[in-house]
């Protein structure tokens, strides 16, 4: 059975002071929930919340690294910087580095490889617009997505992969995809990721799908009921402590 995962995605939010704050209530949280439960904080925040949650189950990864060793490459974070605080969990590809960065499957494919290669743990973030959807193209989108950003990933670096369905329009807007909408996404990136290669249908039952566009305690039961939602990536609701121990629950 595919183990849940509660992430809890902080962006460009909270101060040192509250980030310390929700850690230090996750550590123990985190050491006796049923769930993987993993933070990602602001790249300022990260020495110093990796340090609280040393020693337990709580994973910090970071937002966002380049795919490179040590090298000249202005504002980026590399791999073994990270190495060095001991966080081996980075997200690539969200909605908002792709809409206002510019970042491209083809360019999350580059960076996928090379982290899972360097031994990291990947959380891909996949996701049509309301504009896509409103035209049905949602599925055509999420192949896309799948198909350039897992272009040659060997079936041995899959174990290292997991996957985030965030349909865009859902993201902070306080809308959220039915259960049965996003169920019906999650199954189809399933299938997707099955049809990679020969033999993918094995990984593509293992693999962990996880659901984010505002995501509440009041909503996570029922969609992690769903048998292809395996978890949720959470916004706002992760930034106090209170609402992500009621996602736990």
């Amino acid at each position: 059975m595919r183990k849940k995962i509660i992430a809890g995605n902080w962006k460009m939010n909270l101060t040192l002071a509250e980030a310390v704050t929700i850690t230090k209530g996750l550590v123990s949280a985190s050491d006796s929930s049923a769930h993987e439960v993993m933070i990602f904080p602001s790249a300022l925040h990260l020495e110093s919340v990796a340090n609280l949650a040393k020693g337990s189950k709580l994973i910090v990864g970071a937002q966002n690294a380049y795919q490179s060793g040590l090298t000249a490459m202005t504002g980026e974070i590399s791999p073994v910087q990270l190495a060095e605080l001991g966080i081996t969990t980075v997200l690539v590809g969200h909605s908002e580095r792709r809409q206002f960065l510019g970042e491209t499957s083809e360019f999350d494919n580059q960076k996928i490889l090379y982290f899972l290669k360097a031994g990291l743990r990947v959380v891909y973030c996949v996701g049509e617009t309301w504009a896509e959807r409103e035209k049905g193209n949602t599925f055509s989108v999420l192949e896309d997505q799948i198909k350039k950003g897992l272009k040659d990933i060997t079936s041995d670096l899959f174990s290292k992969l997991v996957i985030a369905y965030e349909p865009v329009w859902a993201i902070g807007t306080g809308k959220v995809a039915t259960p049965v909408e996003a169920e019906e996404a999650h199954a189809f990136i399933r299938k997707e990721i099955g049809n990679l290669f020969v033999g993918a249908s094995t990984i593509a039952e293992k693999i962990q799908i996880l659901y984010g566009g505002s995501v509440k305690p009041d909503n996570i039961k029922e969609l992690l009921a769903k048998p292809n939602i395996d978890g949720g990536l959470v916004g706002g609701a992760s930034q106090k402590l209170d609402s992500f121990l009621g996602l736990l629950k």
